[in-house]
């Protein structure tokens, strides 16, 4: 018999997969099955943008792609210059938002099915401030910050900050002359949210 595993989405949704599924693979061959939310912001078809599959914090952003490359060594260099971009313009992006006081970068290479993707995770000071969270990577309680965020009270805000994020990479004249846009669809959000520097995003 078959040896199988859960893929849990921030939403509730589960799919049960083979044990050897790579995760990062079934989410780009079932886009279309994921929850909404996970529309990706960017996607050129390599290089995908989108929020966080698990974890409930607006605008925690994943960088990937869609070829199976375990890290960024098994990449083509142009590839690797390309993530760069668009990393650099998305960080710009969080920079817009007043209480995203800094963003963490994480590139973590998996001992089981490594499939390359970057995470980008903003720190909100209101909570950060609130919950006492201490960043640093040595003695973090990052783990703890993650949790305080639950899809049900944060989907509105987590659908902004998307929203937002979106409109700042589509308006990005660095992306358009690499080639990167068009090509995203429109993420859903409700009227009026899409612009940056708007109301606060609601956090814990």
């Amino acid at each position: 018999m078959q040896a199988m595993r859960t893929l849990d989405f921030l939403d509730g949704t589960t799919f049960t997969v083979s044990r050897d599924t790579c995760r990062g693979c079934f989410m780009n061959d079932h886009d279309h099955e994921l929850p909404p939310i996970l529309v990706p912001v960017l996607d050129d078809g390599i290089i995908t943008v989108r929020q966080d599959a698990e974890w409930a914090v607006p605008g925690f952003m994943i960088v990937g792609i869609r070829p199976h490359l375990g890290s960024i060594g098994q990449m083509p260099l142009d590839l690797a210059h390309r993530l760069t971009t668009v990393m650099h313009v998305l960080r710009q992006a969080m920079d817009e938002f007043p209480d995203i006081c800094a963003v963490q970068t994480y590139q973590e290479e998996k001992l089981d099915r490594p499939h390359y993707h970057t995470w980008m995770l903003p720190l909100w000071k209101s909570t950060m401030d609130r919950h006492t969270i201490n960043p640093r990577i040595y003695e973090s309680s990052i783990a703890r910050y993650l949790e305080l965020f639950e899809f049900p009270h944060h989907r509105e805000a987590i659908h902004d900050c998307a929203a937002r994020i979106q409109d700042f990479l589509r308006g990005s004249d660095l992306l358009r002359r690499q080639g990167f846009l068009p090509r995203t669809p429109p993420v859903a959000s409700r009227p009026g949210s899409h612009h940056l520097g708007g109301e606060p995003i609601p956090c814990v």
